[in-house]
């Protein structure tokens, strides 16, 4: 069977490479022209020849370069229009903290809004600009007035060209669509560990590794999808965009100190403590200087960045100690390989976005940080979701075993232990109570059958009957048991019992009267049946005693049915 399965497997393999080369094929070689070739015309390269009223030139990369220009100071600087600008030309690029304007011929050709709010930053963000430049406006000079807003941060103006929007906006979301699906997987992927975590631990031990994996990919997801700068044209609120890119990287720190003690334990507690407090006595400082007016979160970012190093400083350590100190089987196996391999991955990548930061380099901040998510995601997501796993069986075990000590094998309802600790539980409250209503049952000709049709009818009866008493009092809330080889119980409490038992014991007769009457039945069914109820008639009485009393009644009732029903051997013989 397995050999036969794996052909299969073979065929379908097949199926998905040929698949795959007709699609690929095609794709690769494919040399027409793109969508945006066929509506828009290509764009104007407009880097270049930027300078100051001095004639010094300018890199818009790097503006806070620009000799003689200082943060919160206004300075210009300048081009020519260029001659072959077509109709539906836009001056398109990326703003990136700075405040400007845009002037040709000294008039003023665009002024961006401005949203004001007491959580923004001084910055107005980073923003994508699309500032449509009329045909008659070729060879003019344009002039844009810059103020940017911190000196020791990057302010630029970078993806500058003259083109139709619609053109350089297909082209932004080509060059950062893929970071972008990487941030919405990564942040569902965070999500959806999260939500794993719920049922997992209603099952097993509490351990919530899954948890904060989760809060810490969907933390830093959050601020990598920021810094693709896509969420500007969905939102339009750069400044709002701004505030997130920021903030963001402080919710970083407590889950990843939350993940590793969960999955590794400090070995001193205490420093779990004091990770976690020095976390947020750096967001509530941060806030506290940008409410006060002192500094906003931006120009906090160092306070963030060194304790994001002092993190990733831990998560080196952790590796250190879980590698090389802290050996015992356990570690050493393909899990622990893969959680080293994701510690090491995020770890360098923080260091190396934060350098990269604070050297200019680049224009996407989160590149290095979300490969190495990416990667701690893959590694550690493997790794706890096996312990997780194993967790889960666990407790599928746990429940099986359980439902084997109080379920009958048989016929699927309760078992005699299940009846019997039902009964101890009815016992400490059948005062509380208005009436506890105990209905027996035996099945009769089971051993006739058992004898002569065979153990297989035997069981067969057996399930029957079961199935007709339990679907006869499942109306009433009663609990229906197997409490013997071919003896039954239905426990009844509350303020209408007699009143059950009757509709019960009425929905009973006649479902056997149903069976019976099948003209292919391979046998009949016949059950004996008593009742005994305990109210304030009987205070005092013990269960057990009620129990007697029911199971005395069906006694009667099966020596009556005997004098009247044909015995089973001339019933079974006659047919």
């Amino acid at each position: 069977m397995e050999n036969q399965y794996r052909k299969y497997d073979i065929i379908y393999t097949i199926m998905l490479l040929f698949f795959a080369a007709i699609i690929i094929l095609p794709l690769v070689t494919y040399t027409g022209p793109s969508l945006v070739d066929d509506f828009f015309h290509s764009p104007i390269t407009y880097e270049t020849g930027w300078h100051t009223a001095d004639g010094e030139s300018v890199s818009l990369k790097k503006l806070t370069a620009v000799k003689g220009t200082m943060a919160g100071k206004e300075f210009s600087i300048y081009n020519t229009v260029p001659s072959d600008i077509k109709e539906g030309d836009s001056l398109c690029f990326r703003s990136k903290n700075i405040f400007f304007q845009v002037y040709v011929d000294g008039e003023l050709l665009y002024s961006p809004y401005i949203p004001e709010s007491p959580i923004y930053t001084k910055s107005y963000g980073t923003d994508w600009n699309y500032i449509a430049l009329p045909v008659a406006d070729a060879d003019k000079e344009i002039e844009i007035r810059i103020t940017y807003v911190y000196d020791n941060a990057r302010a630029c103006m970078d993806h500058i060209c003259i083109a139709q929007p619609g053109s350089a906006i297909l082209d932004t979301f080509a060059s950062k669509l893929v970071a972008f699906i990487t941030c919405v997987l990564l942040l569902f992927v965070g999500l959806l560990l999260i939500v794993a975590d719920i049922p997992i631990n209603m099952r097993s031990e509490k351990n919530h590794e899954l948890r904060y994996l989760g809060l810490f990919a969907v933390s830093i997801a959050i601020w990598c999808t920021s810094e693709t700068n896509l969420i500007q044209f969905y939102l339009g609120d750069s400044r709002l965009m701004q505030v997130v890119s920021c903030s963001s990287l402080m919710l970083i720190p407590i889950p990843m100190v939350l993940y590793l003690n969960a999955a590794f334990g400090f070995r001193h507690k205490y420093w779990f403590s004091i990770f976690s407090a020095l976390s947020f006595t750096q967001f509530a400082v941060c806030w506290g200087l940008h409410f006060l007016g002192i500094a906003d979160i931006h120009e906090t970012l160092t306070l963030v960045h060194i304790l994001l190093i002092l993190f990733a400083c831990v998560l080196m350590y952790t590796i250190i100690y879980n590698t090389y100190i802290n050996r015992d089987k356990e570690h050493h196996n393909i899990y622990h390989i893969l959680r080293t391999i994701g510690l090491i991955a995020i770890s360098i990548a923080t260091f190396i976005d934060v350098a990269r930061y604070y050297l200019g380099i680049g224009t996407d901040s989160a590149l290095f940080v979300r490969i190495g998510l990416l990667l701690l995601i893959l590694c550690f997501g493997s790794s706890s979701l096996e312990k997780t796993i194993n967790a889960v069986k666990l407790g599928a075990q746990t429940e099986f075993v359980s439902q084997l000590a109080y379920q009958d094998g048989l016929t699927g309802i309760g078992n005699r232990t299940a009846f019997e600790e039902h009964l101890a539980e009815l016992e400490l409250v059948k005062d509380e109570t208005s009436a506890v209503g105990i209905v027996m049952f035996d099945v009769n000709d089971l051993k006739y059958v058992n004898d002569h049709l065979g153990h297989h009818y035997g069981d067969t009866m057996l399930v029957a009957s079961a199935d007709i008493i339990r679907s006869s009092f499942e109306n009433t809330c009663g609990e229906c048991f197997r409490i013997g080889g071919d003896e039954f119980a239905v426990l009844l409490d509350g303020e209408s019992v007699q009143k059950d038992y009757e509709e019960g014991i009425k929905r009973f007769s006649e479902q056997i009267k149903q069976f019976n009457a099948q003209p292919d039945k391979e046998f009949r069914i016949s059950i004996a049946f008593g009742f005994a109820t305990y109210d304030k008639s009987n205070t005092g009485t013990n269960l057990m005693n009620i129990y007697q009393q029911a199971d005395k009644q069906m006694y009667d009732n099966k020596r009556n049915m005997k004098t009247e029903q044909i015995p089973p051997e001339e019933y079974y013989n006659n047919r």
